[in-house]
């Protein structure tokens, strides 16, 4: 038996796809579960099916991969009475006066 049997098949399978496929599987993987602080996972399954006569083998692979994602913030909106969303809470009642203010930077800062 070859020692590298197994690598060299995987390179092998779909002329090369298979292992493209993998690489970029596990590269996604290993960059989402530093992100996230959660566990990828990557299984690669091989099917062996033998000819009638047994001069040759049909081999078929599936790649299956579980990447973390992030969560998703909720953004927090409020409905209108007639059905739309909208970011103000209609109920809250509003200051007047009081706007925002853009920021404004001196072209000189006075030494003290």
């Amino acid at each position: 038996m070859r020692a590298d049997l197994f690598t060299h098949t995987v390179n092998t399978l779909r002329y090369g796809q298979t292992q493209a496929e993998l690489s970029a599987e596990l590269h996604a993987a290993v960059i989402a579960a530093i992100d996230t602080g959660r566990m990828a996972e990557i299984t690669l399954k091989i099917k062996i099916k033998p000819e009638a006569n047994g001069k040759q083998v049909f081999i078929t692979d599936e790649i299956k991969a579980k990447i973390p994602q992030l969560a998703r913030e909720q953004t927090i909106l409020f409905p209108t009475p007639d059905g739309n969303l909208q970011r103000e809470d209609p109920r809250q009642a509003t200051i007047p006066g009081i706007r925002s203010v853009a920021e404004e930077r001196p072209d000189q800062f006075k030494s003290a």
